[in-house]
C-alpha cells in the first residue's frame, strides 16, 4: 500500500524544487539551481522558465510513488495584486496536471508562503500575531502574519525596501569581486571585519540600501580588499535588518518575529538577528539555514496542513 504525501512545486527566479512529505517525515526535497553564465546576476523570465520546464522533467522522472493527497504551488511571488512573474507558471502548470491525474485538491499559494511555512520545521509557531522579515534575492519585506492552528491567515505588507534589497547588494557588489552569481555563500566564506563601514539607511520600517552599493563598488574600483568590502556588505546588511526588527516591535508593539528567505541563512546575520532580539526579549524563530534559501518543502506541509482543515 503506498503512503499518503503531499506534493509541493516552486519555480522562483533561483531554483527548481519540488517537495512532498507524509504525516511525519520529509520524504522528498529537490532542489535544481538555475545555472546563470559567468558574470551575470540572473537570467531572463523566458530563459528561466525554459529552464524550469526541463529542471521539471529530470525531477518528476525520479519521483516515488505515493498516494498524493493534495498539492501545493506558488503561483506568483507574494500574495498582492499585480504581483506575478512567468516563472511560476512551469511549477503551477506541473501541480495542477498532478493533482488531476491523482485527484487531489490543489492549492494556490505563493513563494512567500513557501518561505514562511518553511520557518516551521524544526520551531514551535505560536498561534496569533508574528512580525515576518522576508529577507531574499529580490525581497526585502516587513509583513504582519497571523497564525490560527498552524495555518496562515494573513500577510500584510508593513514596509521594507525602498530601492534595493539586501540579497541585491550582495549579488551585486559579490558579482563586481569575481565571486559569481548568487554571491551569498562566498561572500559569507571571503567575509572579513576591520574594512570600511558602509552607510546604513533606517526610516521607520523602511529602508534605503542604494546608497551603500554606490560605496562598496566605488571601494572596488579604488582597489579596496575585496575580503573587507564583502565584510562591509554583510555588517551593513545586518544593521539593517537589526535597525529594523527595533523599529518594527517599537511601532506595532509586536514582540515575536519570524524570520526566512535566502539572505537569512549568513551566519553573522543570524547571529546579529539573534542578538538583537535577546536583547529586547523578542520571540524569534530563525528559518534553518538549510530552509531559508528557496525550496518547495513549505509548501508540501502546508499542503498538508490546508488539506487537514479541509478534512476537519
Amino acid at each position: 500500500m503506498k503512503d499518503d504525501a503531499y506534493l509541493a512545486f516552486d519555480t522562483s527566479c533561483y531554483t527548481t524544487s519540488v517537495a512532498a512529505v507524509t504525516e511525519d517525515a520529509v520524504v522528498f526535497d529537490e532542489r535544481v539551481p538555475l545555472e546563470v553564465p559567468e558574470g551575470a546576476a540572473g537570467l531572463r523570465q523566458s530563459e528561466a522558465l525554459f529552464r524550469h520546464i526541463r529542471n521539471l522533467k529530470t525531477i518528476l522522472s525520479g519521483f516515488p510513488r505515493f498516494n498524493i493527497r493534495a498539492v501545493a504551488y506558488s503561483e506568483k511571488p507574494r500574495p498582492a495584486e499585480g504581483s506575478y512573474m512567468p516563472v511560476f507558471c512551469a511549477g503551477e502548470t506541473a501541480a495542477l496536471a498532478c493533482a488531476a491525474a491523482a485527484g487531489a485538491d490543489a492549492y494556490a499559494l505563493t513563494h512567500q508562503h513557501g518561505h514562511l511555512y518553511s520557518a516551521y520545521f524544526g520551531n514551535e509557531v505560536e498561534d496569533g500575531e508574528h512580525i515576518a522579515f522576508h529577507v531574499s534575492g529580490g525581497t526585502l519585506d516587513i509583513l504582519k502574519i497571523n497564525v490560527e492552528d498552524m495555518v496562515i491567515t494573513q500577510i500584510a505588507p508593513l514596509g521594507g525596501k525602498l530601492d534595493i534589497t539586501c540579497g541585491q547588494l550582495i549579488d551585486r557588489v559579490g558579482v563586481a569581486a569575481g565571486l559569481g552569481f548568487p554571491a551569498g555563500a562566498r561572500m559569507e566564506a571571503l567575509y572579513k571585519k576591520g574594512g570600511p563601514k558602509l552607510p546604513v539607511s533606517v526610516n521607520g520600517l523602511n529602508c534605503n540600501l542604494s546608497g551603500a552599493e554606490t560605496r562598496a563598488l566605488r571601494l572596488l574600483k579604488e582597489g579596496a580588499e575585496p575580503a573587507f568590502v564583502c565584510g562591509a556588505v554583510v555588517d551593513c546588511s545586518a544593521d539593517t535588518i537589526a535597525a529594523l526588527i527595533e523599529n518594527a516591535a517599537a511601532i506595532t508593539g509586536i514582540k515575536r518575529f519570524i524570520f526566512t528567505g535566502g539572505v537569512i541563512c549568513n551566519k553573522i546575520i543570524r547571529e546579529k538577528i539573534a542578538s538583537v532580539c535577546a536583547a529586547g526579549g523578542y520571540g524569534r524563530v530563525l528559518a534553518d539555514a538549510e530552509l531559508c534559501g528557496d525550496n518547495a518543502r513549505g509548501l508540501a506541509l502546508a499542503a498538508r496542513i490546508l488539506a487537514a482543515r479541509a478534512r476537519a
